[in-house]
């Protein structure tokens, strides 16, 4: 059953009309009256589906079944990763992350990311992909480009603190929480200032990922596996 996003979805609807850009998606799966698809408005909610009726311009859609919190864990985990120099990188480490299940993600403005800032609207049309690739109910929240710091000074609903680090242990067990934040660093690693920021912080676990020297998203990834 392929998934599309419709944000106006909500507990009391009964039936869409789909049109524009999802609607040209529809149209390519050629499906007929009576079949089912899955949707998703990204905030929480799923649905199961029956196309009613379709045209060239739209196709009509009756809810059959409501599905809260489809795909969804019962965790929050957040990825912070610095700003990589590769918009395809980048993204790519987020379009894994949102299939990975996190909630939040952070790109991070290090000392030695060799950029600053990032196209948010590009970033969120690739979650919103991801999420309906994956069949999820959520689409992961967005943050601006924000330091290390002001990350940490901000991080009061996270209950643990998961720092990817060569120094770190490999122990599973100590990466376990309700709400968990994964730092990863940009090419060119943390900053000597911002590693001790992270590894000051209490709620901290220096989780090692192996002897090999992993690319900014292949440790995202690998983290997120491990916790």
């Amino acid at each position: 059953m392929e998934c599309l996003y419709q944000p106006e979805l909500t507990s009391e609807t009964t039936s869409l009309a789909i049109r524009g850009e999802e609607f040209r998606h529809l149209w390519a799966l050629r499906l007929r009256a009576g079949e089912r698809i899955l949707l998703t408005n990204g905030a929480g909610l799923c649905a199961k589906a029956i196309l009613t009726h379709i045209s060239k311009q739209e196709a009509t859609l009756r809810i059959d079944e409501l599905l809260p919190n489809y795909g969804e864990d019962t965790r929050r985990v957040g990825l912070a990763i610095g700003i990589l120099e590769s918009r395809e990188r980048m993204e790519f480490a987020l379009e894994k992350a949102t299939e990975l299940g996190i909630t939040d993600f952070y790109p991070l403005a290090c000392e030695f990311s060799q950029k600053k800032t990032l196209a948010l609207e590009r970033l969120q049309a690739k979650a919103i992909a991801a999420v309906k690739q994956c069949k999820r109910s959520r689409v992961p929240v967005i943050h601006p480009p924000m330091k290390v710091e002001d990350v940490l000074n901000n991080s009061n609903n996270w209950s643990k603190i998961i720092l990817a680090d060569m120094e770190g242990i490999e122990s599973k067990g100590d990466t376990q929480g309700a709400s968990m934040l994964v730092f990863i660093g940009t090419e060119g690693g943390f900053s000597p200032k911002e590693l001790a920021a992270l590894r000051a912080d209490s709620r901290t676990v220096r989780l090692f990922l192996g002897e090999r020297r992993l690319r900014a998203e292949t440790a995202a990834i690998a983290a997120l596996c491990r916790v």
